[in-house]
């Protein structure tokens, strides 16, 4: 039997496995505070949840658990599309391109 996909279909902004970034808070100063100032971690996109929302697990954050295998597992959060931008290109020095928030 094949594997369920209970994702709607993807639109294409975010396509389902590609790395994005995503706002999340990393402190617990951070997660009282307002979602606009959250930075941008590593994550990638589990699937499409609606016309403007995704699924994107958050691998920038602390693993919230380990899989039997003893593999990290990252916190999973449903954001919109203001919420979630491409990947930076990766820069010679090994660092995220744009990481700075622009203000």
């Amino acid at each position: 039997m094949g594997s369920v996909n209970l994702y709607e279909p993807n639109d294409g902004r975010f396509p389902d496995e590609s790395s994005v970034g995503v706002r999340f808070p990393l402190t617990d100063e951070q997660r009282h505070g307002d979602r606009a100032g959250w930075p941008w971690v590593p994550g990638w996109i589990a699937g499409q949840c609606g016309p403007n929302e995704w699924d994107v697990v958050v691998e920038g954050a602390a693993p919230v658990d380990h899989d039997t295998d003893g593999g990290p597992l990252y916190p999973a959060v449903f954001r919109d599309s203001s919420e979630i931008r491409p990947a930076a290109a990766r820069s010679d020095a090994g660092q995220d391109a744009g990481d700075e928030d622009a203000a």
